[in-house]
């Protein structure tokens, strides 16, 4: 697989490898914390709720994890997820426009 970008080639590889490329991930959990209080937080991009679901955009999951453990200990449904392949493709040509 390769990511051009006006027309010049930004990267190449598998799949895995293109999704590895990328810094962001994505925290999925139910929480009694607030959407607005984890948007303001460190490393998170954007936050969105499913229902009873947050879903949180991140640059540094492991920290902004850590954060919300400590802040809400009976944080439920916690998962992180690497970028999806739409997301990595994304960044990567996000990154070779600046």
């Amino acid at each position: 697989m390769v990511v051009l970008a006006k027309g010049r080639l930004i990267a190449s590889g598998t799949v895995s490898e293109m999704r590895a490329l990328v810094s962001r991930k994505r925290i999925t959990c139910s929480t009694t914390l607030t959407f607005e209080e984890i948007a303001t937080w460190p490393g998170v991009e954007s936050v969105t709720r499913d229902r009873e679901l947050l879903h949180i955009t991140v640059t540094d999951a492991e920290e902004v994890t850590r954060r919300l453990v400590i802040a809400d200990p009976k944080v439920r449904d916690l998962e992180v997820h690497r970028a999806g392949l739409a997301e990595a493709f994304t960044e990567l040509t996000q990154e070779s426009a600046s």
